[in-house]
């Protein structure tokens, strides 16, 4: 298989031969308008329209500080006729204007794309703001809202969402979701997992990577298209709540060439506003804090023993990165719980991608070392949850409803992959184990890539299905207890898992 470095120079040397004609930006199948064309059902009724103001797709994310800071994006339908702004204020008389950055991205399928960016700064911490975009011609979006992270010693509770590996159910076109067979609860899981996110309007959702399965590698060509209707899909969230992005193995795109970095991540630069907090040369890692939660994204692709591409990348700057990072967190009063989203599994039983060795022998000494409360992956396409890990081993059971205490227990290793996308099986068919389905008494094993098979006692939930996590966030108070309330919800609505984490918090600690 070529490396992502190979594959980019091999489309370089396609485009010089057939440079690309940016008259005809938008006009082919893979532009935003086609792209739109596709979509069905009511929500499509409203990006249509939405296509009519010229804007699709909003979507929020963090910028570094999320108590003062908030990135703004969306794309334009076609090629911008003069200047593009945001509208902010705490009203919808709004009051202030943002300049607004349009990034053309431009693949080598020739395809032509523009993304509109604007960065909110200077905000107040905890406060509701009101935005809308504005075109040239004074076509505007409807007015949209976001919160600010808590400012310190603010310990109101909160909640965050996660899911991984989601795809596209509608207008995809041939790279949409298919569910032959399938064990979704309602038709399009995607699309109602999305908007169980948007009906429980969390402080932040993150998605651990697979993110729109533009590549299409099935049929070794890639889409472009498929970001326009994935992001029109999930405006109805993203453009009130900050999606946080880490990356898979499906969101390394050749197609767009990011320079000497060579990991296939330009298009994201063009698409996303991530935090900048990660080290150099890694776009997908960052860190940043809401409350008593300290949040951590790792790129996988550069870790795992299964998927070389972009295996090594970083030199092993990541790795250092992590471990100055989390030792951080945990020497910060105000800092309870740790949560770090990747896509490969560390731990898995999955007949699909299992647990990556590679990811594992890279992640779990610093989640031991460091006492990491919950690590979210994605890559395997059901949900599965494992008794709390520490050296390699469970220490405890931790069925339905139990209280774990990371400190002491070891760290929950969440498979979160039943975003939306065909799910897949269980090694040696051992079947689901969850609320009201007890599964079967056998032996459960795990294939290890880069490392040898294991017979394990740590997978304690398993579905075969579609879900997304609801991650309520006690805080406490100083000297008292707090707490995550961690439930698997299915798309249809329906709760078939619960695990608490609890942390003592510090008696005595000064706001910063």
């Amino acid at each position: 298989m070529a490396t992502i470095p190979e594959e980019q120079d091999r489309r370089r040397t396609l485009l010089r031969r057939s440079p690309v004609s940016r008259r005809a930006a938008l006009r082919g199948a893979t532009g935003a308008a086609a792209a739109l064309a596709l979509t069905a059902g009511p929500w499509a009724q409203l990006a249509r329209a939405q296509e009519r103001v010229g804007v699709v797709g909003r979507h929020l994310a963090f910028g570094d500080d999320p108590r003062t800071t908030m990135a703004i994006a969306a794309e334009l339908v076609d090629r911008p006729g003069g200047a593009v702004a945001v509208e902010l204020g705490l009203d919808p008389a709004y009051g202030a204007t943002l300049p607004v950055d349009v990034r053309n991205l431009v693949n080598s399928g020739h395809s032509e794309q523009y993304f509109a960016h604007a960065a909110a700064t200077g905000l107040a911490p905890g406060t509701e703001y009101h935005y809308r975009f504005r075109l040239a011609d004074g076509r505007t979006t409807p007015d949209a809202t976001f919160r600010t992270a808590p400012g310190a010693g603010d310990r109101s509770p909160f909640v965050f969402t996660a899911f991984a590996d989601q795809g596209v159910n509608t207008g995809g076109g041939e790279g949409a979701n298919r569910y032959p067979g399938d064990r979704g609860d309602v038709g399009k899981p995607a699309d109602a997992l999305t908007a169980l996110v948007a009906e429980t309007r969390p402080a932040f959702h993150l998605l651990a990577g697979d993110i729109c399965y533009a590549d299409r590698p099935a049929v070794g060509s890639f889409d472009p298209g498929l970001w326009t209707a994935y992001f029109t899909a999930v405006e109805r969230s993203a453009a009130q709540t900050p999606w946080m992005f880490a990356t898979g193995n499906h969101d390394m795109e050749p197609s767009y060439d990011d320079g000497d970095a060579g990991h296939g991540y330009g298009g994201h630069a063009a698409r996303l506003a991530l935090p900048t907090t990660g080290p150099s040369g890694c776009p997908s890692v960052y860190v940043f804090t809401h409350g008593c939660v300290g949040v951590v994204s790792v790129d996988a692709n550069d870790l795992s023993a299964e998927i070389d591409d972009n295996a090594g990348y970083s030199d092993g700057a990541q790795v250092r990165w992590l471990e100055g990072t989390l030792s951080a967190l945990r020497a910060d009063p105000a800092i309870t719980f740790v949560v770090v989203f990747f896509h490969h599994c560390a731990y898995s039983t999955s007949e699909a991608h299992a647990s990556d060795g590679g990811v594992r022998e890279a992640l779990t000494p610093l989640f031991d070392r460091f006492r990491v409360d919950l690590a979210v992956q994605g890559h395997n396409h059901q949900y599965e949850r494992t008794d709390p890990i520490r050296g390699g081993r469970a220490t405890r059971a931790a069925p339905d409803g139990e209280t774990v205490r990371p400190e002491t227990d070891g760290t929950t290793y969440l498979c979160v992959g039943s975003g939306g996308r065909n799910s897949n099986g269980w090694l040696d068919d051992a079947g689901d184990s969850h609320r009201g389905t007890p599964g079967e008494d056998r032996e459960i094993r795990s294939r290890v890539h880069g490392g040898e098979d294991e017979s394990v006692t740590w997978s304690r939930v398993r579905y075969r299905g579609y879900a997304f996590l609801r991650v309520e966030v006690t805080p406490g108070t100083p000297g008292g207890t707090a707490t995550m309330a961690v439930h698997a919800v299915t798309d249809g609505g329906e709760e078939i898992d619960r695990v608490d984490l609890a942390r003592p918090v510090p008696a005595l600690w000064t706001p910063v």
